[in-house]
């Protein structure tokens, strides 16, 4: 059966960079100035890390992730100071929330996200746009990231869907291969005016 002939019973959406814009670089300078380290080092160390990716998955504590992200800093960092630099970093991208209501009337709302602790627990509290979400998976609460075939399969069964009732909406271009290879409809974000194009090209109502 053509995945076209069948109904969307729901649409997925990715967090950042689609719902919330975010700028890793402002942590990064703030990190580097505060810690006494390179930007270049700074990078490295906690946002390209095998640590940073366990982090995300949920296999270590934010205490954890804080002890090993401070081990390179040469001035001792407060985790108070920590948590505002690591997570002042979002804002809203403007329109997505009048989507979400729009799209809410027709559907249930799902989200799936590579995130953490400490960065998912900030923007649950700061932007009220997840309110509009019947259930959020966050890669630190699902146990797997993105493209990893796991987190798109584990999600699916929660929600009680086949893949090809669902629409997916990612700005990754990996990401977005990973939840093809799932089998779900999936469509890549690059800005609103396209993806409401998108969206109707799936058949999805708003």
């Amino acid at each position: 059966m053509e995945k076209k002939s069948l109904r969307v019973k729901a649409v997925i959406f990715d967090l950042g960079n689609v719902l919330v814009n975010y700028d890793a670089k402002k942590a990064a300078r703030r990190f580097s100035e505060a810690g006494g380290i390179s930007q270049t080092r700074i990078w490295a160390h906690f946002f390209l890390s095998r640590f940073e990716k366990a982090y995300t998955c949920g296999e270590i504590s934010t205490r954890e992730f804080y002890l090993e992200a401070c081990r390179v800093f040469k001035k001792p960092v407060p985790f108070s100071t920590f948590k505002h630099y690591w997570n002042d970093i979002f804002w809203e991208n403007p329109g997505m929330e009048k989507l979400l209501k729009r799209l809410k009337r027709h559907y249930p709302l799902y989200l799936i996200s590579n995130t953490n602790r400490l960065h998912f627990t900030h923007i649950k509290r700061e932007f009220k746009l997840l309110r509009h979400f019947k259930r959020m998976f966050p890669s630190h609460e699902v146990g797997a990231r993105k493209p990893d075939l796991e987190i798109y399969r584990r999600v699916l069964k929660k929600i009680g869907l086949r893949p090809e009732e669902t629409v997916f909406v990612d700005d990754m271009k990996s990401f977005i291969m990973g939840a093809r290879k799932a089998g779900m409809r999936a469509i890549r974000f690059r800005g609103l005016d396209r993806l409401l194009k998108d969206l109707r090209s799936q058949g999805v109502r708003f």
